[in-house]
């Protein structure tokens, strides 16, 4: 069963942020990175239990990451009985952890 997946508003502010970047870099690569989060949500929806806890956070939390393909990023999710929340769309080389207060 597939559940469904509700960005969190920074988290979508995220999104839009790297994508806009990406496409200011060459045409197309911000569609390119929409693409995979897609693909990646779509992964997560199906079967979030495949993807790692973060070890940095109380596992009774449930906080996982999915990594994407092609670009430096990683979905940071919580899932809920009836949803996926979506925390952060990380960029894996800047900042980590910043999205932690967001729990």
């Amino acid at each position: 069963m597939t559940k469904p997946v509700r960005f969190d508003r920074e988290a979508e502010e995220e999104l839009a942020a790297a994508v806009d970047w990406y496409e200011s870099q060459r045409h197309g690569l911000g569609l390119d990175l929409l693409e995979v989060i897609e693909d990646a949500i779509s992964r997560i929806g199906k079967a979030p239990l495949q993807f790692p806890l973060l070890p940095s956070i109380p596992s009774e939390l449930g906080a996982r990451t999915c990594s994407v393909k092609r670009f430096p990023y990683s979905v940071v999710f919580l899932e809920l009985p009836t949803e996926i929340r979506v925390l952060a769309l990380a960029h894996t080389r800047r900042r980590p952890g910043y999205w932690r207060s967001r729990l």
